[in-house]
């Protein structure tokens, strides 16, 4: 059973090169449902010490944030059934401040409590569904919903509840807040050139073995399950996330739901945009935003990204047809 079921859209594979130099190692592992790889330039220092700082900081994220790990922090709160104020670790907490500001920034497109409608649509590890809720459900589900219903007290470092059935879920967040984690691990060592991969989830440092920029190549969606590469993007000193819904989501009597819920209305998302990647120094950032970004559309996407200054790219499904679009930011990193 995965830890987190992080979902990711597209698969954004490093393109390497065949001769690498020796000092350009390779650690791969399984975390959060899904595998990671970190490649990085270690000459000197212990490969095996740093494999288990690597491993030791990703059992300690799940322990924190995973709600699949039945005494996780984050499902200690989700069990409380009063609205006593629950103290967070750092970490936790860290990544609940930020999702509490991306929330605030996007109106709501970005929230952590969906866990109930998530679940309730069958995109979970519970029982998979599919029986579509009733009205009445959604809007029974929708009234204890929304981050703006957690109180958050950071004299305290705590979080009470407005409901007892609330509970929170940070699977869209959690993935690239663990790409970060172990790029500060590696900076801690002084390492200055690597490429770190968890689930599709990419962050880059400095350049790979031949002296030039790592390089990723980002898929363009298929429904039929056929990868098409689409861009090769340059990855200097910076993250990429992707969110998309074209693998993830069922069919009930013709209709296609997807398992991105839009926080307003309880609902599957129902527009065109198949995917959206977003270039941010903090892959948790990056990875928060793609899923918001998702959620609101693709003309909405671009107007936040152009007041936020964010690198997006989008596919966007037009006539049948796979339709890919970027913004200035975004075309900087498109290798030619």
């Amino acid at each position: 059973m995965p830890i987190l079921r992080l979902f990711f859209l597209l698969t954004l594979v490093a393109l390497i090169g065949c001769n690498q130099e020796s000092d350009y190692k390779k650690i791969i592992g399984s975390t959060m449902g899904t595998n990671y790889s970190v490649i990085a330039k270690i000459s000197g220092q212990d490969i095996h010490q740093i494999h288990q700082k690597i491993e030791a900081e990703l059992k300690d994220i799940n322990q924190l944030m995973s709600t699949y790990i039945a005494d996780s922090e984050i499902n200690q709160f989700n069990k409380l059934t009063d609205n006593s104020c629950f103290k967070f670790s750092h970490k936790s907490w860290h990544v609940l401040l930020a999702s509490k500001q991306i929330y605030e920034e996007t109106d709501g497109a970005f929230d952590i409590t969906l866990g109930p409608l998530i679940s309730r649509w069958g995109f979970s590890a519970e029982e998979y569904e599919q029986k579509v809720p009733t009205h009445e459900e959604i809007t029974q589900l929708l009234a204890s919903t929304g981050t703006d219903k957690l109180q958050f007290n950071e004299q305290q470092q705590c979080i009470s509840k407005a409901f007892p059935s609330m509970t929170i879920n940070l699977s869209a967040i959690a993935k690239g807040y663990a790409v970060d984690q172990l790029a500060a691990i590696l900076d801690d060592y002084r390492i200055n050139s690597y490429l770190i991969e968890i689930g599709g989830e990419v962050k880059a440092k400095g350049l790979k073995s031949n002296d030039q920029n790592w390089k990723i190549a980002v898929e363009k969606p298929s429904r039929n399950l056929h990868r098409q590469q689409s861009i090769i993007v340059n990855l200097i000193d910076i993250s990429i996330a992707t969110s998309g819904d074209y693998r993830n989501y069922f069919e009930h009597k013709g209709k296609r739901f997807s398992h991105t819920i839009n926080p307003k209305t309880g609902y599957p998302i129902s527009h065109n945009l198949s995917s959206i990647s977003v270039l941010h120094p903090s892959n948790m950032m990056a990875d928060a935003y793609a899923t918001a970004l998702n959620v609101m559309g693709a003309d909405a996407a671009y107007k936040f990204a152009d007041t936020h200054q964010l690198a997006i790219y989008t596919i966007q499904q037009k006539n049948g047809k796979a339709i890919a679009q970027q913004n200035n930011l975004f075309r900087a990193y498109i290798s030619q």
